[in-house]
């Protein structure tokens, strides 16, 4: 018969102490490493959330910061194409100043002139309506180009205004129909409206032709008015036939400049000075447009800064997400430290116990009847 105290080391009653002590810790630091893992998990999966939010957030204030770099570029074009402008304002001075001097071709300056008003004209329109704040205007009423844009994550915009430094006219005369140039081509045409159809005209052969005349030969201003902005051209349509007399008031926009037959092809020493009136003027109106365009760089400034500062926050807070992960896992860490090392004390404590009571009571283990040495 085996007895409960069977084993000559005590072995069924105290058990093997090394042994166990080895299991208990290897259990509690699998246990301890599961439990760290899923504590771990889930900071980092609320920290992940904190990022990917900041992060789509950062996404969306830079597609509103793209918007208004769109615009700062608008600005800055504009302000590039008004330094051109004004640089075409000296070489107007040069051409109407060579037209007056012996010897030179007048016709020539006069072109030379009508193709510098041009360029002024295709510098002004040069960008796209989304990118031009210095042309682009209706024709039909001269209001000038808008630009609009997002400057927050809402349904907030901002909207530029801006401003004309080309030079466009047209003629609307006492029969109620309008003269419109087709700018840049140096001709004008005769509408029933702004944009309503084009006139017609019969030649001295018979033929019907839209009334359409080149500014450079075929159109002479007769008289006009500076008060009341009253105008008499001639325009000649076939040599053959005279001159078909316009009269009307003139209307325009911009730096106020018109073609060379406006001041007498240059031939004039009288059309040759309101040339020159008229380049000091478009200095002094450009000067005065660049103010919106100023206005509108202050805006955008400002929208800008605005995003950046947002930006800037969000950065900040990833950073902050980032170091509160570092210090939550630092936290769990020391707190998983703490209770393994409270874990291996009490465990060393009962180890320390159970040797206690294995030599407490080994004289009562010792038996000449059982034969069972029990070692401590």
């Amino acid at each position: 018969m085996v007895g409960i105290l069977q084993g000559g080391d005590g072995s069924r009653l105290f058990g093997s102490l090394p042994s166990q002590t080895n299991i208990l810790l290897d259990n509690i630091r699998a246990n301890t490493a599961e439990r760290f893992a899923a504590d771990k998990k889930v900071i980092d999966d609320a920290a992940q959330a904190r990022s990917d939010a900041i992060d789509r957030e950062n996404e969306r204030y830079i597609s509103v910061k793209a918007q208004i770099n769109n615009a700062a570029i608008a600005v800055q074009n504009g302000q590039e194409s008004a330094d051109t402008v004004r640089n075409t304002l000296l070489e107007l001075r040069t051409s109407i100043a060579l037209a007056g001097q012996q010897g030179e071709d007048a016709d020539l300056r006069a072109a030379q002139f009508d193709g510098q008003v041009n360029s002024i004209n295709d510098e002004a329109n040069s960008m796209g309506p989304l990118f031009n704040l210095v042309g682009a205007i209706n024709r039909n009423d001269y209001t000038p180009n808008q630009i609009e844009y997002r400057n927050s994550l809402g349904a907030s915009a901002t909207t530029l205004t801006g401003t004309h430094i080309g030079a466009d006219y047209r003629i609307k005369a006492s029969d109620g129909t309008y003269w419109i140039p087709d700018l840049g081509t140096d001709t004008i045409v005769q509408r029933s409206d702004i944009q309503g159809v084009i006139q017609k005209t019969t030649l001295s052969d018979g033929t019907e032709i839209e009334k359409m005349a080149s500014t450079r030969n075929a159109v002479k201003l007769v008289s006009y008015n500076e008060a009341t902005k009253d105008i008499t051209l001639e325009v000649t349509f076939d040599p053959s036939f005279p001159p078909e007399t316009v009269t009307g008031k003139l209307e325009g926009d911009g730096l106020g400049l018109m073609p060379a037959f406006f001041y007498d092809g240059l031939k004039t020493a009288s059309g040759r000075q309101r040339a020159f009136d008229a380049v000091n003027k478009a200095e002094v109106e450009l000067t005065s447009r660049l103010t919106q365009l100023t206005k509108n760089a202050a805006v955008v400034k400002k929208d800008n800064q605005r995003i950046d500062d947002e930006l800037n926050r969000l950065t900040q807070d990833k950073t902050k997400s980032m170091v509160d992960q570092l210090n939550e896992t630092e936290k769990l860490q020391i707190k998983v430290q703490q209770q393994v090392q409270a874990m291996y004390y009490n465990l060393e404590t009962l180890s320390s116990q159970q040797q206690n009571y294995i030599q407490a009571f080994a004289g009562y283990v010792k038996s000449p009847f059982l034969q069972i040495s029990v070692k401590a």
